[in-house]
């Protein structure tokens, strides 16, 4: 496979009140792609910060002429149509070479609690360091995770970078110091910080079997990497409370990757499979 991956990216504003319709006729659209020769994989975004109002879809194949199959093809042509009942205004098609991600890439998982009121704060400071970090070299992709009632209080942000290397070049950053600094007025309680690796052991390499998409390997780590975390802070805090924070961090870190990675991992990716392919 080549250095980048022919992508369309597909946006559109669906109607109001339409929205499960859509998702069973974008399903359907999907479905029908994956039956094309070199189609490698596809993933639907709903609407979020970055696109608020539309729901957008990338569709990947390994070829620029196997996508233009698709695109032109008869039977895409009939379910557009299909189609069309749930969509207002122009549909945007943008085409992409897309870099294919490194299986060295590293991710690092960072939770805090927001105080009362912060919540819209908080998404402001997750787009700005966002921006921040897309200059420094190696940077992927950061995503900001809400809490979930009943079972997560946090906000998490999770960010990869392309290597190790050039995590740690984020980290020790003035430019990070300053963010930090900067977040602190905005969260209560301790701010709970991991690296995990890359997920790509965990998931599937980017190839034609299809990786899970970004934001469902983020939800099933942070579903694994939450209570392995509180549980090994608790038992520090219990057998040896006194630890030098340094080496605390370090230990705790080296513990969890163990437990995510030959223990964890493997049962909550096999509890989730069919939901991640999906």
């Amino acid at each position: 496979m080549s250095d980048a991956i022919p992508t369309v990216i597909v946006s559109r504003r669906v109607t109001p009140g339409s929205e499960k319709e859509f998702e069973r006729w974008n399903n359907r659209l999907r479905s029908a792609a994956e039956k094309f020769p070199g189609h490698l994989g596809s993933e639907t975004q709903p609407p979020n910060a970055a696109h608020p109002e539309h729901w957008v879809v990338l569709y990947r194949f390994a070829t620029v002429e196997e996508l233009d199959a698709w695109l032109t093809s008869p039977e895409r042509t009939a379910l557009m149509a299909e189609g069309d009942p749930f969509v207002e205004g122009p549909v945007s098609e943008q085409r992409m070479m897309e870099p294919v991600r490194s299986e060295e890439a590293v991710t690092a998982v960072m939770s805090q609690r927001a105080r009362p009121g912060a919540d819209a704060e908080l998404r402001r400071f997750h787009r700005d360091v966002t921006a921040v970090m897309a200059d420094f070299p190696g940077f992927l992709r950061s995503d900001l995770l809400d809490p979930v009632p009943g079972a997560q209080a946090d906000h998490v942000i999770v960010f990869s970078f392309a290597s190790r290397p050039d995590l740690d070049n984020w980290l020790d950053s003035e430019e990070r110091r300053s963010m930090l600094d900067r977040i602190g007025p905005l969260i209560e309680g301790e701010r709970t910080f991991n690296v995990v690796g890359g997920f790509a052991g965990w998931f599937g390499s980017n190839d034609a079997s299809g990786a899970p998409v970004p934001w469902k390997q983020a939800v099933v780590v942070l579903i694994a990497l939450f209570p392995t975390s509180v549980s090994l802070r608790y038992l520090q805090l219990q057998i040896a409370p006194d630890l030098p924070w340094v080496l605390g961090v370090s230990t705790l870190n080296v513990v969890a990757i163990v437990i995510l990675n030959w223990f964890l991992m493997p049962l909550v990716t096999g509890w989730f499979g069919s939901w991640l392919r999906r």
